[in-house]
């Protein structure tokens, strides 16, 4: 049986969006457990233009999966332009782990994600270098996919990285120089990502499941023991798919008292058509939005 993909939203500014200007603008693709978002941003006004995200209910690992993909590019054939100004991939998965750069050895990369969760034979892994945080996230993705999406774009401009390198690179450019320890806390469809950075420095990261509201607040009480920080002493941003009137932001905000919803992206323009269109706040797609911003300083190596 063919499974297609499932248009779950698209949206375009009807008077900005240029297909033939593709030369000016970044294509931003997240690829993730059923979903794949897509997005691309003006270079010099920083606006996103066009959003769309589908549904792929397949595991990545799936032949079909390939083919959902190549029906999705038939769909939306003016993914397959080369001219991009540059084209990011972005993978979603749990097969990652951070290692200080002035440790890193490119050659023993898979012997990292061993030690740390383990590596597939399937897999290709890759390493990408946070300049600022001097850490590099070593992680894993299918090969399959990653032949399939190099395939199409040959060009030097494109990128492959990790959803947790645009948070962190997202989140050192809306606050690059936090006097006190400042918490990312971006909570995605079932993640809970959080970033921690203090000056120039990355003091955590790591991603969790949670099913319920009391398992998200035990992920904030465990990294906040292990950091040995209290709550009154950092300031804390939130943002991803949660609301004010949730049982998650309620208890947040009775155990962090500096806390804020974040809805805002500085680095991006202030008043964005797409977002306005779908009431929807752009911290929503804040690993999409920010993966931009990442530039690998390490090729990428097969295991």
């Amino acid at each position: 049986m063919e499974v297609l993909p499932k248009k779950i939203l698209s949206v375009i500014h009807p008077k900005k969006f240029n297909l033939d200007n593709s030369g000016a603008y970044h294509l931003a693709i997240n690829t993730g457990p059923e979903l794949i978002k897509i997005c691309c941003i003006e270079h010099l006004t920083k606006e996103c233009l066009w959003l769309s995200v589908y549904k792929l209910p397949l595991a990545k690992q799936q032949p079909d999966y390939i083919k959902c993909l190549e029906q999705l590019y038939n769909e939306d054939f003016f993914l397959i332009k080369k001219d991009w100004r540059s084209v990011t991939l972005s993978i979603s998965n749990q097969k990652c782990t951070l290692v200080p750069h002035l440790l890193l050895s490119t050659k023993d990369l898979a012997t990292y994600l061993h030690v740390a969760c383990g590596v597939d034979p399937s897999d290709t892994v890759v390493c990408f270098t946070h300049a600022l945080a001097k850490v590099s996230l070593v992680f894993s993705e299918t090969t399959a996919v990653v032949d399939w999406f190099r395939k199409r774009y040959t060009s030097s401009n494109f990128h492959l990285i990790h959803q947790a390198n645009a948070l962190i690179e997202g989140f050192q450019l809306e606050c690059p120089m936090p006097s006190k320890p400042t918490w990312l806390v971006w909570l995605d469809h079932h993640y809970v990502h959080i970033v921690v950075r203090h000056k120039t420095q990355l003091l955590y990261y790591n991603s969790f499941v949670y099913e319920t509201a009391h398992d998200f607040l035990s992920c904030l009480s465990a990294v906040r023991h292990v950091l040995k920080l209290k709550y009154n002493d950092c300031m804390v941003w939130v943002g991803g798919l949660i609301e004010k009137n949730s049982v998650a932001y309620r208890g947040l905000k009775t155990c962090m008292p500096r806390m804020s919803l974040k809805n805002t992206l500085h680095f991006m323009h202030p008043r964005m058509h797409v977002f306005q269109k779908m009431q929807c706040a752009p911290m929503v797609y804040f690993d999409l939005m920010s993966s931009f911003l990442c530039h690998p300083h390490v090729p990428y190596s097969k295991h």
